[in-house]
């Protein structure tokens, strides 16, 4: 009886599936409706990127159907589209997989023939970036199997590489922090490129591929399934290139452009990739962890000494227009150039390094774009958070107590971005007046019985040769440009007297002590998990297109935006994120601006509470 009765309550339960996902897609696409007769499209009803479906895993599903030509997977939906090269392909996979088979582990799959499938666009027509080139064949199988014999064997010793979450890496030349992407070329390390790989630069060099001779190679080690997350090498790690040579197994690398839009590109086997312009400054470019690629038909070439090996072992039909390329272990090489000076790109909106100065109608835009970023990202965010702020700032740093109480009994100290005052009333005898931008925290200062004076950075309220001392802690790195920096200093050189002296504190990039390391990156222990994988996480775009920093590791990018969370009402749990603007400065970027201001000379630099500090004095 129960037998006879399960077809009929299975089909049932398979018609409601399809008219619920049909509805769902029709209020997204007005145009796509159930079709009575089989068609060549077919609805996966529930399996989409929402719920963790991948293309590979589709494909991987319907791979026995065959003749799959192709898929269409929407962003932010638990549905998905098949399309087969024929309607009988079509019918054998509906007839195979329709509410039977799951297609991701997760449950039956229903499906649906419809009309038409969605209209997105093709992530295989985007356009490659400005500056990509990809050299097929660049090596041939001897001296690949070559590399490959030495690398394997170098990785299977001991203590000679460095085990990072997704891979196994080691640096030759000089180390690439994949924390920062960046590269110190003060700092070589012991172990040199061997001769094999000088050799494949010279040949580089020869074929016109690269301008000279690298003195940096980073080795990764890819198991199957492993990736690297998507990143930018940093402007001023090296030159204006790097390349990367794909050994034992070919690889989808995916390049995504600042507006998000991504171009898979397939680097078959021996082939070796070239990075300029956009393509090394602009685009991020990464690998997904998994195990297989689906790639269009067009992309490999069956016949080719290039692809062959690659395809062999694979899921490939060449009458399909995808097909599911399985990987395997694969071994890159990535040269590169060190950089030994400030970098001279001209993608500047992208740039880590914001050393470079500028003028005419550049300089004009960018003091317009800086004052928005400030006025948005500075000044109305501390009006907002100045309370919470305030109860976050009461203990004075030694160092700077030090240096307060160092002003001479009837001197002058102004404190520039004194924020709640914490530095004021910490001497006897001494005429302490602070200065804020923010009416709120002045407020503050006020009534904590403070003289408070509300001005800006670059245009200080005080006249020329006033102030015996001023400390600036913490507020100058709030400036958006290098000129605004630098124009902020002079303004305290200003009011300063011959013989005077500063202090300021501004964040580090590199937050190397632990013990040190600066507040923010204490704080918040439940907000902020440790990345302890060496590797860049995912990053969040905000405002003005500046990345969000969201760990508690070194800051990536010199540029940013500093989440501060502030409760809001009454109900438990309920807050608000700010977004503060920061610029973090690298080791001696410092001084070198307050050397550039004139007048000061520097007298002591040193690093405390994550922050870089100097003392400099009016000559």
């Amino acid at each position: 009886m129960e037998a006879a009765v399960m077809p009929d309550k299975v089909e049932r339960k398979v018609q409601r599936k399809q008219a619920k996902g049909i509805k769902i897609v029709k209020k997204d696409f007005s145009y796509i409706v159930e079709s009575e007769f089989a068609t060549r499209n077919v609805l996966v009803c529930n399996a989409g990127l929402v719920t963790g479906t991948s293309r590979e895993c589709l494909m991987n599903s319907f791979g026995e159907s065959s003749g799959v030509e192709k898929l269409v997977m929407i962003p932010l939906k638990s549905y998905s589209f098949v399309v087969f090269s024929t309607i009988n392909h079509a019918k054998r996979a509906v007839d195979l997989k329709n509410g039977k088979v799951s297609v991701d582990g997760k449950g039956p799959v229903f499906l649906a023939f419809v009309n038409k499938v969605a209209e997105i666009e093709d992530p295989w027509v985007v356009p490659p970036p400005s500056g990509l080139r990809l050299q097929q064949q660049f090596i041939n199988q001897r001296t690949e199997q070559r590399l490959i014999d030495f690398f394997t064997t170098s990785f299977a010793k001991e203590d000679c590489h460095s085990e990072l979450k997704n891979r196994k890496v080691k640096h030759f030349g000089f180390e690439f922090d994949y924390n920062t992407n960046d590269i110190d070329p003060n700092k070589p390390i012991e172990d040199p490129i061997p001769q094999d790989c000088l050799d494949l630069m010279h040949k580089m060099v020869e074929d016109g591929l690269i301008p000279e001779v690298g003195d940096q190679m980073t080795v990764n080690l890819y198991s199957a399934g492993q990736g690297i997350p998507p990143h930018t090498d940093s402007h001023s790690c090296c030159t204006d290139w790097l390349c990367s040579l794909s050994l034992g197994s070919g690889v989808l690398m995916e390049f995504k452009d600042p507006k998000g839009l991504v171009c898979p590109v397939w680097l078959p086997r021996r082939s070796l990739l070239i990075l300029k312009e956009e393509a090394r400054y602009c685009w991020k470019h990464g690998i997904t962890p998994r195990h297989s690629d689906v790639i269009p038909r067009n992309f490999l070439s069956i016949n080719s000494d290039t692809d062959r090996q690659d395809v062999e072992e694979s899921d490939v039909d060449p009458r399909r227009e995808l097909n599911l390329v399985k990987r395997a272990t694969r071994i890159s090489l990535t040269f590169r150039k060190t950089l030994d000076k400030n970098c001279s790109c001209r993608f500047k909106e992208f740039c880590n390094d914001s050393s470079f100065l500028v003028d005419g109608e550049q300089a004009v835009h960018l003091e317009i774009s800086a004052s928005a970023i400030e006025n948005k990202m500075v000044h109305e965010v501390y009006e907002n958070i100045a309370s919470h702020f305030s109860e976050t700032r009461h203990t004075p740093w030694p160092k700077v107590l030090q240096f307060v109480q160092s002003v001479a009994p009837g001197g002058v100290l102004v404190d520039l971005g004194c924020g709640n005052g914490k530095y004021l009333g910490q001497t006897d005898g001494v005429v302490e007046i602070g200065s804020d931008f923010s009416h709120n925290l002045l407020k503050i200062v006020r009534e904590r019985g403070f003289q408070g004076v509300r001005c800006d950075m670059l245009n200080v309220a005080f006249r020329d040769g006033c102030a015996d001392g001023v400390i600036c802690i913490a507020a100058l790195h709030h400036l958006s440009t290098h000129t605004r920096r630098l124009e902020a200093v002079k303004e305290m050189t200003r009011i300063l007297v011959p013989g005077g002296r500063i202090l300021i504190y501004v964040w580090a990039k590199n937050q190397t002590n632990k013990s040190e390391m600066s507040s923010y990156l204490k704080q918040n222990k439940k907000n902020f998990k440790e990345n302890r994988s060496g590797e860049e996480p995912s990053r969040e775009v905000g405002e003005f297109g500046l990345p969000v920093h969201q760990n508690r590791t070194n800051f990536v990018h010199q540029d940013i935006l500093v989440p501060w969370k502030l409760k809001v009402g009454n109900e438990e749990g309920e807050s608000k994120t700010f977004q503060r603007y920061y610029h973090v400065f690298k080791e001696g970027e410092l001084d070198s601006l307050i050397v550039n201001a004139g007048e000061l000379r520097v007298d002591q630099s040193y690093y405390d509470q994550g922050n870089w500090c100097c003392i400099a004095t009016k000559i």
